[in-house]
């Protein structure tokens, strides 16, 4: 005679094949790729049903978090069907379950607006990096479902994208961190209002952070071999520092006391003696930062660029701190491009 665990898996078998048989080798998303929403995974380009891919993370934290409640999983009855009939959605939640699962072993993990997520050191990497592209990823699904719908999906969007975020603070390789946020930047910026691209003047030039540089100091040459960073005058004394570059300029964020401060080098003659605008588009992401003038879109050097290129400016407070690693790495995340340009 078979257990109830025998005939709920014979159930669920037969429900499978009889949802798949219906539905076809895989669900229709001729509707959603009509309208171009489909995600990038590692695996490539992968079509999905928004309604129910957006659910996959809370889905799946449920499951762990309430494991046998059946009454937790009644909100996701309809989710439930779809992913017995398809197999993209299918092998989204799996990804997502497998990256996820680690982290309530080890610890729980606190919700995103808590600004924490705990004993995630011992997960390996590549599951991070996994989980933090699929937040992305579903951060981009969020953001075009809410056109599609002519709504405002801006904060789960954002919620989304603090979490793979903050994920990516566990990863100490740093190649496998920028991998980790290779989308943050295009996916943060997709729908910024007033921000949207072509409505401000271009950036005179663009920064970027040397991923997990012990840094330059500012007149050393910095040369990248297989991915690795290679500076030619090593100052392991040095207080921390956020170490940019822009094709051939160099900067650096360092901090004193709360205060973040830019320094930027070498800056071309045109910019000299003028004032500039510092825009840091992922600085809404991050609440700890008390921005100089509200806005880290819009932040105006107090000092002109100086007779020899060189730029010192204030950016605003936190009590993240640059000496603690996972805080740096929060913070350069948020760093992950820096445009200055003319503010006259």
């Amino acid at each position: 005679m078979a257990t109830n665990n025998d005939a709920y898996r014979q159930l669920a078998n037969w429900l499978q094949r009889t949802i798949a048989a219906a539905a076809g080798e895989s669900a229709s998303f001729e509707a959603d790729e009509a309208e171009g929403d489909s995600v990038t995974t590692d695996s490539g380009p992968r079509g999905f049903h928004l309604r129910f891919y957006r659910q996959l993370p809370d889905f799946v934290m449920t499951l762990l978090q309430h494991p046998g409640d059946a009454h937790a999983l009644m909100p996701y009855t309809a989710l439930l069907y779809h992913l017995a009939a398809c197999p993209d959605c299918h092998a989204t939640y799996l990804d997502l379950y497998r990256a996820l699962h680690p982290t309530l072993e080890a610890d729980h993990m606190l919700p995103p607006m808590e600004y924490g997520v705990r004993s995630l050191s011992a997960i390996p990497a590549e599951s991070l990096v996994h989980v933090c592209r699929s937040l992305i990823g579903q951060a981009e699904a969020v953001l075009r479902q809410g056109r599609r719908d002519d709504a405002d999906g801006s904060a789960q969007a954002r919620s989304l994208l603090q979490l793979a975020m903050r994920f990516s603070t566990h990863i100490t390789q740093p190649g496998m961190r920028g991998a980790a946020l290779a989308d943050l930047v295009r996916v943060a910026t997709l729908f910024d209002g007033p921000h949207s691209p072509g409505e401000e003047p271009p950036a005179a030039h663009s920064y970027s952070p040397l991923v997990g540089a012990a840094g330059p100091r500012h007149g050393s040459r910095v040369a990248r071999r297989g991915g690795a960073i290679a500076r030619s005058q090593p100052a392991p004394s040095d207080a921390p520092a956020i170490y940019l570059q822009a094709r051939h300029l160099e900067g650096s964020i360092t901090q004193q006391g709360d205060m973040l401060e830019l320094h930027l080098h070498d800056l071309d003659a045109a910019l000299r003696g003028r004032s500039l605008l510092i825009s840091i588009p992922l600085g809404g992401l991050i609440e700890p930062v008390r921005w100089q003038g509200g806005d880290p879109r819009a932040i105006r050097a107090l000092a002109p660029v100086s007779a020899d290129g060189s730029l010192r400016a204030p950016l605003g407070t936190t009590d993240l701190r640059l000496a603690l690693p996972e805080e740096r790495n929060l913070l350069e995340a948020m760093f992950m491009l820096i445009e200055v340009r003319p503010a006259d």
